[in-house]
């Protein structure tokens, strides 16, 4: 039976459209180039592999072995605005507020970062926890023990929880512990239960469940 609904923050709460992980990964790769001495003809190259190998950008310089102050990246890479790229949307808040389950953030952000967006688009208050990547002792998504680890800290098992996320691998990552899936912005998919074409769609076949008998109400 359902309890928790985990959303992802990053283009799933906000759309692919915005761009605000395109000012991200701007940042990400001045922070090699400028502190970690990455060569800026390489830069975005060394991400995106990293992004696609380990998850992350932080964890591919983790476990490459490159000297890396993770408070210092992490502060440096989400210093981005937020005004003009992304907004409070009633009809997402109001959503959110009719799922009759608990709701929790899941991102491999950290958790400066996800109370500032959240708090920019007015859904703070929709979620009883943000399960940050330090919180997940910067293990993160893909990785089967981030799942595990946020599982842990809820209370829930995998049968238990539905996973709200916009990235195929990480909906994959999920889906083959258990844990039920619902993919936002992409074609659908064998790499989750469910593929919806705007977070502003999940709420229903999050009530479809309840209705079902699935998960229970609150």
């Amino acid at each position: 039976m359902i309890k928790v609904v985990l959303f992802d923050l990053d283009e799933t709460l906000y759309p692919r459209s915005s761009k605000l992980m395109s000012l991200i990964g701007q940042r990400i790769d001045e922070y090699v180039i400028d502190k970690i001495g990455i060569p800026a003809a390489k830069a975005d190259e060394i991400r995106r592999h990293w992004r696609t190998h380990y998850g992350t950008a932080l964890r591919g310089l983790i476990e490459e072995g490159y000297p890396v102050d993770v408070e210092d990246y992490l502060c440096y890479v989400h210093n981005i605005p937020l005004d003009g790229f992304i907004a409070p949307q009633p009809e997402l808040r109001a959503m959110l507020l009719s799922i009759p389950l608990r709701r929790a953030i899941l991102t491999n952000s950290n958790r400066e970062h996800a109370i500032r967006v959240l708090s920019h688009m007015n859904l703070l208050d929709c979620f009883e926890q943000i399960i940050d990547v330090r919180a997940l002792s910067f293990i993160n998504k893909p990785d089967p023990l981030a799942y595990d680890r946020a599982m842990s800290i809820l209370g829930v098992n995998p049968g238990e929880v539905i996973f709200v996320e916009d990235t195929p691998v990480n909906t994959r990552a999920a889906k083959k512990l258990g844990i039920a899936t619902i993919l936002v912005d992409c074609p659908p998919s064998q790499d989750a239960d469910f593929t919806v074409a705007s977070v502003l769609d999940v709420g229903d076949v999050i009530l479809k469940l309840v209705r079902d008998g699935t998960a229970p109400a609150a």
